[in-house]
């Protein structure tokens, strides 16, 4: 004869983790990523050489790519939000030079100051939704 095993009050504990689960959507991540990244595309904003602006001003916060941004990266997260420079080429001359110029590094800079910060913020702001969605179930 088979031992037969019963667990009771499953029921609640699988409540709140589809509350939870159902908490950690791209209409709930997008926005706090974007939030939590914006300090981040400010730094490359204000050392972005100013010629004529257009770099600088190009910089932004969301989750599209140009179609040419698109073709060239590879998608790694069913999320992602992007922070940088438009479809500049001038961006990337700026940030690693070229035969003609010394290289004026903006983007890396401003990530390797904002990463760290931006990652704890994201995942404390995650980790707070998702606290929220199991007190409500």
């Amino acid at each position: 004869m088979r031992p037969t095993i019963r667990i009771v009050g499953t029921d609640s504990v699988r409540r709140k983790l589809l509350a939870m689960s159902s908490a950690l959507r791209r209409e709930t991540l997008v926005p706090i990523m974007e939030d939590r990244l914006q300090p981040m595309a400010d730094d490359m904003r204000s050392h972005a050489r100013r010629r004529s602006g257009r770099m600088a001003n190009s910089v932004t916060v969301g989750t599209e790519l140009s179609p040419n941004q698109a073709a060239l990266a590879e998608r790694f997260a069913e999320i992602e939000v992007y922070a940088g420079p438009g479809p500049l080429p001038e961006a990337i001359q700026e940030e690693f030079g070229n035969f003609h110029e010394e290289p004026h590094p903006f983007i890396r800079p401003a990530f390797d100051t904002n990463v760290r910060q931006a990652m704890i913020d994201i995942a404390d702001d995650a980790a707070d939704v998702v606290f929220e969605a199991a007190k409500r179930a």
